[in-house]
């Protein structure tokens, strides 16, 4: 009678696997919503940073805490095994490992601290852009343009290296043979001889109980730091009439030139007459003076504000027009958007001039 055969060794332990599936589904979300979706996708992109920074900080933790083939201690980064890797690569072999192979162990890294760089320059981009989460009351927006470019950049770093980590995987799974996928879903593989303390329940129970806790700590951290939303004045006269014939702009839309162009032209205003009574005049111009564009570190402030244009409509512009050209005509004839220039039907912060991307909500039956 046969003796049971004996089960393969668990090789990666159940936080490791589930730190490696959730940041598949976690890194899909974030590079769908990035690349593919609008800008008022930009809160579930967020969310997906979010939980990428909790997963981020748990394996690094585990690489010092976890089971024996998940420290960072044994990852097999010498150059010699590299370099022998390689070449058994191009004389069509590979060898399996217990854990990583040389060349799997180095993508590891790369992988990992791109990801960690990402998440840092997304903060500074949420911050600084969006004067939200963390950063917000640190960063100023012109830091946050900055940190977009680099968020973008190491987002296309990120696709290339995703896209020769499964490249390898496909290598080692259908040619070499070797059930990595399979491995990384039971912990188990099959064929090979695992060194180090086995994996034990505790180490399941604990790594769990510490992705747990990241996740508390940093949903906690993330909450008491939320800066409340910019308080930007208002002023009746100006509401009242400037509203009569269409949404008063935000004083922020224009810079100060612009303004004390337009109230001194009043009498020809887009071919209307607006001309006010001196004291009203006086107001509302020291109003806007004082709220003008180069008052406020926001993005509509930087991107339309500060560009003198008193001749153009708001809708002229090339930054409104670029923002808006996936719109059309039917979109702005909707009966709770009307016109053009009635912005608070999307933007549901235009009053406050913040004008933020997740802050955009179209009507029901509007191009999305």
């Amino acid at each position: 009678m046969n003796a049971p055969q004996e089960k393969s060794p668990i090789i990666w332990d159940l936080p490791l696997r589930f730190f490696h599936w959730s940041m598949v589904a976690v890194v899909f979300t974030a590079a769908v919503t990035g690349y593919f979706f609008e800008e008022w996708w930009l809160d579930v992109h967020v969310y997906a940073g979010y939980a990428l920074t909790c997963l981020l900080i748990f394996r690094l933790i585990w690489g010092f805490l976890g089971s024996y083939y998940s420290r960072f201690h044994t990852f097999p980064l010498s150059r010699n095994g590299v370099v022998t890797h390689l070449k058994n690569l191009l004389k069509g072999k590979s060898e399996q490992h217990a854990g990583h192979n040389p060349v799997g162990a180095w993508m590891i890294v790369g992988l990992l601290a791109t990801l960690c760089l990402l998440v840092v320059s997304g903060f500074i981009v949420w911050g600084g852009q969006e004067n939200k989460g963390p950063l917000a009351s640190l960063i100023g927006y012109q830091f946050g343009e900055w940190g977009e470019e680099i968020h973008e950049t190491l987002a296309g770093i990120l696709m290339f290296a995703i896209s020769i980590h499964l490249l390898g995987v496909l290598v080692e799974t259908f040619i070499f043979k070797h059930p990595i996928v399979q491995a990384m879903i039971t912990g188990r593989k099959e064929g090979v001889s695992a060194t180090g303390k086995p994996v034990s329940i505790w180490h399941s129970l604990a790594g769990m109980l510490i992705l747990i806790g990241v996740g508390a700590a940093f949903s906690y951290w993330i909450t008491t730091k939320q800066q409340p939303p910019m308080a930007m004045s208002s002023n009746e006269t100006y509401q009242q009439e400037c509203g009569d014939c269409h949404p008063a702009y935000h004083p922020s839309l224009r810079s100060q030139n612009d303004w004390q162009q337009i109230m001194n032209n009043l009498s020809d205003h887009y071919g209307e007459d607006a001309s006010l009574d001196a004291t009203t005049y006086q107001e509302i111009t020291a109003f806007l003076n004082s709220q003008n564009a180069n008052t406020f570190d926001t993005e509509v402030a930087h991107k339309v504000g500060r560009h003198d244009t008193p001749n153009q409509r708001m809708t002229q512009t090339r930054y409104w027009q670029k923002k808006h050209d996936e719109l059309t005509e039917t979109d702005y004839s909707h009966p709770d958007i009307g016109s053009k220039v009635n912005c608070n039907a999307c933007h549901k912060d235009a009053d406050s001039g913040r004008f933020d991307d997740d802050q955009i909500k179209l009507p029901k039956g509007v191009h999305s």
